[in-house]
């Protein structure tokens, strides 16, 4: 290699601070108004403020496998709602869990929307009114779409959240806002509850940035794939599955009229609701068969099986989950069967995955109550109603298979193989 074909390398330093905009570029910006926008990032635009309404239009128009986890994730955090830690204490509680707020929603309500929220956002928002004596007195769920966090505080504390059902707009540098149209209130602390009668709960797990990330965020490219690869399929339906493709034909003495005619034959043979897909060529040197060549298409159906298969799974990783909780098949060992899958699944799930999110959200709920001087809640989830895995009979021995199938005691008279002498 001579002088000039050397190849040099340098190596580029990122600072720590600037390593979240390496990763997605403008996730979060501090606004005119000191507003941390969550934005979209490499989703979309970096100044947006809509990750969460990226979030919500992933759910509903995003991959089904994606949806299914959600919901799975949703009901069992729910369980069978807030009751009494201690089965005395219920009577003491239950005025203040039947207690409806002036949305119509009292604590158990209000503990099924965080349930659906944290299921979508790792995160949930309560709304937290305190009375002239200082108790609290009413409690609202915020949706998550609606809150945003105020810049933090030289001590790295968020003091204020903002509440607006207008993020987007507000935060479009083309269209201009008024201060009416968010409103600002502070972060939870009882001891200002004179000052600030009004405050807001930001329920979230622990985790290394101002705003809670789903830990469906890695595969969020994946879930926007789901999507791609079931509009493309509708997309052929539409068309018939002949997107693409060319028909060449000796005229054969036809007149303009003859041609026109033959085109629209093929196209009412062919055509979906999307017509006119189809290029014809008539010419005078071939056979009389038409040839037929597709451009593009066919060949990709393979590519397609394959891809679907990738990103469901990445997408059931992605939430922790294993695939038969999102009803796909699995290659491997038989475990006693589909039910025996979808048993010990549940149980993992359940273990590392919903129960540490249904601990949170009874922990908030539990401040709640600590602070009006009441008893504490739980929230238990039942495990799944499905026939538990037994042994296979060829596992059984003679004995343990005439107690299990035929109830009858130990055969005294059995014959014992004999020993073989060494």
């Amino acid at each position: 290699m001579n002088e000039k074909e050397k190849i040099t390398f340098k190596t580029i330093t990122k600072k720590p601070e600037n390593f979240l905009k390496v990763i997605n570029p403008g996730q979060i910006e501090k606004t005119t108004e000191g507003i941390l926008s969550f934005n979209t990032g490499i989703y979309g635009n970096r100044m947006d403020n809509a990750f969460p309404q990226l979030l919500i239009d992933l759910y509903f128009n995003g991959s089904p496998v994606h949806q299914s986890l959600v919901n799975l994730k949703k009901n069992l955090i729910i369980g069978n709602n807030l009751t009494a830690l201690n089965e005395e204490d219920q009577p003491k509680l239950d005025p203040f869990l039947s207690r409806r707020n002036k949305s119509g929603d009292n604590l158990k309500t209000i503990y099924g929307k965080i349930s659906s929220d944290f299921s979508l956002f790792n995160a949930a928002v309560l709304q937290i009114i305190f009375n002239r004596e200082g108790d609290i007195a009413d409690v609202y769920a915020v949706p998550v779409q609606d809150f945003r966090l105020g810049e933090n505080n030289k001590y790295g504390q968020i003091e204020y959240g903002y509440i607006s059902k207008n993020w987007a707009r507000i935060t479009n540098e083309y269209q201009p806002y008024n201060r009416k149209e968010f409103v600002k209130i502070r972060m939870f602390d009882p001891t200002l509850w004179k000052k600030f009668p009004t405050q807001l709960m930001y329920i979230r797990d622990y985790g290394y940035n101002y705003y809670a990330m789903p830990s469906y965020t890695s595969v969020i490219n994946w879930i926007i794939i789901d999507r791609a690869i079931s509009d493309f399929h509708k997309n052929n339906i539409k068309s018939s599955f002949l997107l693409n493709m060319m028909i060449t034909q000796v005229k054969g003495g036809m007149t303009e009229e003859q041609m026109d005619e033959k085109v629209r034959e093929m196209e009412n043979f062919y055509s979906g609701e999307s017509a006119k897909k189809i290029l014809f060529a008539f010419i005078d040197n071939i056979a009389d068969k038409p040839v037929i060549d597709v451009i593009s298409g066919h060949e990709q159906d393979k590519l397609f099986e394959i891809l679907s298969k990738q990103t469901a799974q990445n997408i059931v990783t992605g939430h922790n989950a294993q695939p038969a909780l999102a009803g796909l098949s699995e290659i491997g060992a038989d475990l006693g069967g589909d039910a025996n899958k979808l048993y010990t699944s549940i149980k993992v799930f359940m273990e590392f995955v919903t129960n540490p999110m249904q601990r949170i959200l009874v922990d908030a709920i539990n401040r709640i109550l600590e602070y009006n001087r009441l008893p504490l809640v739980t929230v238990i989830t039942e495990p799944p109603k499905l026939t538990p895995p037994i042994a296979s009979p060829d596992d059984l021995t003679r004995e343990e298979r005439r107690a299990i199938l035929y109830g009858l005691p130990p055969d005294d008279n059995k014959i014992e193989s004999p020993e073989i002498p060494s």
